[in-house]
């Protein structure tokens, strides 16, 4: 009643899940009508045909990890045959339904999309959820993935929460329809068909407090005496409108007897989900109680549950009537409830230990051991914020002190990867013990929260000593995890006085830690193995890895820029430290999309981190992924945004003294001003962050910045300094430490070169093994090469040059400045050149179009790479390329792709 425009929505919401999928949050105070809505919904999509999912937030299960998403995707489970194998074991993993290694945040959600995108293609799908509010962190994480990539789905989803308590669900782009106070009209339309003949100051009354809320214009005259009702004796002063009405529901069970109110009791701790009822019969059977059923059916008769036989389910029909019960139950009934549900949850560990848990009144170590197994399996799975509750609740119940303070840790350390920075901190400061763990957990929170560098040098730095001067690490893997924060602020701060310490610590970190030092700290001179070390690593991986050498791996590979060669070896790995882990793997794909030269996929990677990074307090990684952003706006030439990037970054790094991340402003600055032809400034911000002839120690952001100085120091007449820094580059034999390197040495060794010599070092430089990768400098070097052969007119070979650097710069990177320098040197070489065409599809190279039809014929990407005498990496990426232009996502489609293609 009087939601017509609400239904009207909601109508056009299921209609458009027939095409395109769609989500929807209806956000409203306690009892103002969204389940009234929501089971409308429900209604008509049943009548529409589509097939119905529900699932509802329960607050006794938000610790449990991913049990809302059980709720929705169970019934699903048919169509697991239809996913690749990997993506439903992904899903057997986190519901718990198959043991194995912890998959990540990342491949549970994709896995979840892609059921909703098959059980769709049968039958669209209509998925209803409750009280959003209360489903867990783990289930709200991939409940937000999902809503944000419903295109592809034949899906709607609407979904209700209280208003200002969407709990862990992010709204951000999410459609919300406010569900208000019904009109004054309404809602007496509404009281006078509930509660007709009521007397005209009792229903001024009614109307005035209940404030256009349904269920207190329902519920509240039904508990009001007759003679109330009829205006003879005046109405009890009523409380706000939320106690208001749970005391509507706790007047109702007050009026059941004892027993009825346990069995209720039970039902509300227990959860809201298929085959409750059957705990609920086992655990009061336990309790010596008989003939719950009709206890429960008592309850459903006055309006307080709901009980489907058929499913063996109790539900409650509004949350405050749960909310009611249990806050009415004394605390010794609580107590003594959670112990009978635990008793029979014997095959559900998690769900024993959190009952367990809640039945303790005072410290018991045993269940503390059941709670801790309990969090480390749910870390293990990507619940870390569910994990850091119960390793929090372990430590309140441990007798041991020792123990305690380890739980305590373990805690701190798991807030930490969920990114709940502050609860990290509080719970690092809580543990009076100064363990090396917990002070790794608080510096953690220091760099990555406030940047504090000298905070995180001042606290680590005397407890790793101390840890250092024993024979034997009582932690190895603490102290690697000290180290790793204690690296990150001396590579960062980039000052030279904290590296003493940093080297002095070495002797004790493991192989993974040494080879990451190795590959940041200073690549220029220790990063030449590193290659071939991370090969090793990566071949002694096992599902028993700890995460911590991921993290490692992927840190050193990000540096020696090869991260995108392991990615896929490592993503189920990565799980084991699924928020941190996660998050650093973002930095590196971030990192490795701007080197291959998939520009778009970094400004979509950066702006979704940043955002990410923003509502988790992660201030570092924020302005990390701001320099991301700044990287493509210097390459494309848009100093508007270049510049709000370098003043963001500018304002943040500055006072904090994190010249590493300051060197970022003159390294994209440079690389603008050389897009423009600014190569005096260009000289002269890169000379200040490496000066011609010297790589600066601990600068490993020097090869980002080598061929910036290079080429403006010769644009310059400063042919002496860019000799010198090529020559520099050799002796410190650059070119062994990754193919990218050996392009940009190669490169400058061209550029500088006399003109007896530049063609054949060119040439070299280009035919590098996988030269192409590096979309940026490979189309800069071609260009540059071109000019070169046009400037001594051999106008034939300058073309082929150009027109490639041209359709690198115009097509691939999008970058007009540099493209513009493409095209004003192929006029120079006589050819005409248009402008670029705006909108139609874009076009294949011939390299492109070849490896597309190889692997389209079945060819694996080496049998294309025999045929084409390249290497399997190059052909790798020349499909990843292709990809995106024929609107595929995978080979089997490149057939009918190519095809449509070419009509």
């Amino acid at each position: 009643m009087g939601r017509t425009s609400e239904l009207n929505t909601l109508r056009a919401v299921l209609a458009g899940a027939e095409h395109e999928g769609t989500a929807l949050l209806l956000q409203g105070d306690p009892g103002v009508g969204k389940t009234v809505l929501l089971d409308a919904v429900a209604v008509r999509a049943r009548a529409d045909g589509l097939r119905l999912l529900r699932l509802v937030g329960v607050e006794s299960e938000q610790a449990l990890a991913f049990s809302a998403l059980h709720q929705l995707l169970y019934p699903l489970f048919n169509h697991l045959g239809e996913l690749p194998s990997f993506q439903s074991r992904v899903l057997e993993q986190a519901l718990s339904l198959r043991e194995g290694q912890a998959p990540g945040r990342f491949a549970i959600s994709a896995a979840a999309l892609a059921l909703v995108q098959a059980a769709s293609e049968e039958r669209p799908l209509a998925v209803v959820v409750d009280d959003v509010h209360w489903i867990d962190r783990s289930s709200a994480e991939v409940l937000t993935f999902l809503t944000r990539r419903l295109g592809s789905c034949r899906a709607a989803f609407v979904m209700a929460a209280r208003s200002k308590g969407n709990g862990f669900l992010d709204t951000t782009g999410l459609r919300v329809l406010d569900v208000g106070p019904l009109a004054p009209a309404d809602a007496l339309t509404l009281l006078n068909d509930r509660h007709p003949g009521l007397a005209e100051p009792t229903r001024r009354r009614l109307l005035q407090e209940a404030e256009g809320n349904p269920l207190a214009l329902v519920e509240l005259p039904g508990r009001l005496s007759a003679a109330q009702r009829d205006g003879v004796e005046a109405l009890p002063v009523n409380l706000p409108l939320s106690s208001r009405l749970e005391s509507v529901f706790a007047d109702r069970f007050r009026a059941l007897t004892p027993r009825a109110r346990f069995a209720l009791l039970l039902a509300a701790l227990d959860g809201q989900r298929p085959g409750n009822l059957r705990d609920v019969r086992a655990a009061s059977a336990q309790a010596g109680a008989e003939e719950v059923d009709g206890l429960l059916e008592v309850a459903e008769r006055i309006g307080l549950i709901r009980v489907d036989h058929l499913a063996e389910q109790i539900t409650f029909r509004h949350p405050l009537a749960r909310s009611c019960v249990v806050h009415m139950s004394p605390g010794g009934r609580r107590r003594a409830a959670h112990g009978l549900l635990a008793a029979v949850a014997k095959g559900e560990p998690e769900r024993r230990a959190w009952h367990l848990a809640h039945a303790s009144d005072g410290p018991d170590e045993s269940v503390a051991v059941e709670l801790t197994e309990a969090a480390e399996r749910t870390l293990a799975r990507g619940g870390a914020a569910e994990a850091a509750a119960a390793f929090r609740r372990a430590a309140e119940l441990s007798q041991d002190r020792t123990a305690r303070t380890g739980r305590l840790d373990k805690a701190a350390f798991a807030a930490g990867i969920a990114g709940l920075l502050e609860t990290a901190h509080e719970l690092a400061e809580a543990n009076s013990a100064e363990t090396l763990r917990g002070t790794a957990a608080a510096a953690y929170v220091l760099f990555h929260r406030e940047g504090d560098v000298d905070a995180v040098f001042r606290i680590l730095l005397p407890v790793m000593r101390a840890a250092a001067e024993d024979s034997v690490l009582e932690d190895a893997d603490a102290f690697d995890d000290a180290f790793y924060v204690l690296l990150n602020a001396a590579v960062w701060a980039g000052r030279a006085e904290l590296w003493p310490p940093v080297y002095d610590l070495l002797g004790r970190v493991s192989e993974a830690a040494r080879m990451c030092f190795d590959a940041v700290a200073d690549p220029a001179r220790t990063a030449h193995d590193v290659r071939q070390r991370l090969d090793r690593a990566t071949a002694a991986l096992s599902p028993a890895t700890p995460s911590w050498r991921v993290t490692w791996l992927i840190y050193s590979a990000m540096y020696v820029d090869c991260f995108a060669f392991y990615d896929g070896v490592w993503r189920d790995l990565v799980g084991h430290d699924a928020y941190d882990s996660l998050r650093f793997a973002q930095v590196a794909r971030a990192h490795d999309a701007f080197m291959l030269g998939d520009w778009d996929k970094m400004l979509a990677v950066g702006s979704r981190n940043i955002a990410d990074a923003a509502g988790h307090e992660y201030n570092l990684l924020h302005m990390v992924f701001t320099y991301g952003l700044a990287m493509v706006a210097s390459g494309r030439g848009d100093e508007e945004a270049l510049r709000r990037h370098c003043e963001a970054i500018t304002a943040w790094a500055q006072p904090r003294r994190m010249n590493l991340l300051l060197s970022t402003v003159n390294e994209t600055r440079a690389r603008a001003a050389v897009g423009r032809g600014d190569f005096e400034e260009a000289f002269a911000l890169t000379a200040a962050l490496t000066p011609p002839g010297e790589l600066t120690p601990h600068f490993p952001h020097f090869p980002r910045v080598f061929l910036d100085l290079v080429e403006s120091a010769m644009r310059t007449g400063r042919v002496a300094e860019a000799r010198a820094h090529v020559e520099a580059g050799r002796q410190a034999r650059i070119d062994a430490i990754s193919p990218h390197h050996a392009l940009i040495l190669a490169a400058g060794r061209a550029i500088t070169a006399p003109d007896g010599r530049a063609a054949e070092l060119y040439e070299a430089a280009l035919a590098l093994p996988d030269a192409g990768l590096w979309t940026y400098d490979y189309a800069r070097t071609r260009l540059l090469y071109g000019e070169w052969l046009r400037r001594r007119r051999e106008y034939t070979a300058a073309r082929v040059q150009l027109s490639a650097a041209l359709e690198l710069f115009e097509q691939h990177l999008k970058s007009p400045p540099w493209a513009r320098r493409a095209r004003n040197e192929l006029r120079a070489a006589g050819v005409d050149v248009g402008l670029p065409q705006g909108g139609g599809r874009v076009a294949m190279s011939a390299q492109e179009r070849r490896i597309a039809e190889l692997a389209a014929s079945g060819l694996s990407n080496k049998q294309i790479a025999q045929q084409l005498n390249i290497s399997p990496r190059t052909a790798g990426a020349h499909l990843y390329r292709v990809f995106p232009k024929l609107g595929i996502t995978s080979r089997a489609a490149l057939r009918d792709a190519l095809k449509a293609f070419d009509e």
